[in-house]
């Protein structure tokens, strides 16, 4: 627990100054960027696994993504924000591979998070072409969103020196699911429509 004191105070000053606007209580709007306090070293590491390169390549047409709850809708089609400490994935060391809730496309492998103590699963990195970046409705922030099928992760910071590589993606527990290292992958969905243009253009 050594150093961890002036991190939560840190986080605590970020949560506070986010609050949602529209009383919703599970929800916040994004933190903003902390000073860095501490280096982190990624939790995990190992080697290309079932559950991480190749089953990247698989595909499943259907004619809708996965079925969200109303919740999951708000963060990942609606752009909102899940509250700080609450994720299920914030705390997770497992070894594995973390996929879009909403297409299973895979974004993360799990020796590219790391501890950020501020409240939500933190990464250095992404899968190859996994994450679009681009600027958010706020002007200022950098917005991360599925590659594949648009929905909302959360943001990316440079600068905060957690880790060798200086990034971090803020990424919401709700917009993803957490496969461990051994299980398969499920196949990522690809919309009948869009398979039907592709083919047409060929």
């Amino acid at each position: 627990m050594r150093n961890c004191f002036p991190v939560v105070l840190l986080c605590s000053a970020a949560i506070a100054g986010c609050a949602n606007d529209s009383g919703a209580p599970s929800v916040t709007l994004e933190e903003t960027p902390l000073t860095p306090v501490k280096t982190a070293v990624p939790t995990a590491s190992e080697s290309e696994t079932s559950s991480d390169r190749g089953a990247e390549m698989q595909e499943e047409v259907r004619t809708e993504y996965n079925k969200l709850t109303e919740f999951e809708e708000y963060v990942l089609v609606g752009k909102g924000t899940e509250r700080a400490f609450v994720g299920e994935y914030t705390d997770n060391e497992e070894a594995g591979t973390y996929v879009c809730r909403r297409c299973n496309a895979p974004l993360y492998r799990s020796d590219q998070k790391f501890h950020s103590s501020c409240g939500w699963p933190s990464f250095d990195d992404e899968i190859e072409d996994a994450v679009t970046k681009h600027v958010d409705l706020d002007g200022f922030r950098t917005e991360i969103v599925c590659s594949h099928c648009g929905g909302h992760l959360g943001h990316v910071f440079e600068g905060e020196g957690f880790t060798q590589k200086n990034v971090r993606h803020c990424v919401n527990s709700v917009s993803m699911v957490f496969i461990p290292k051994g299980e398969k992958v499920p196949p990522t969905i690809r919309l009948a429509k869009d398979a039907d243009s592709d083919a047409q253009g060929e």
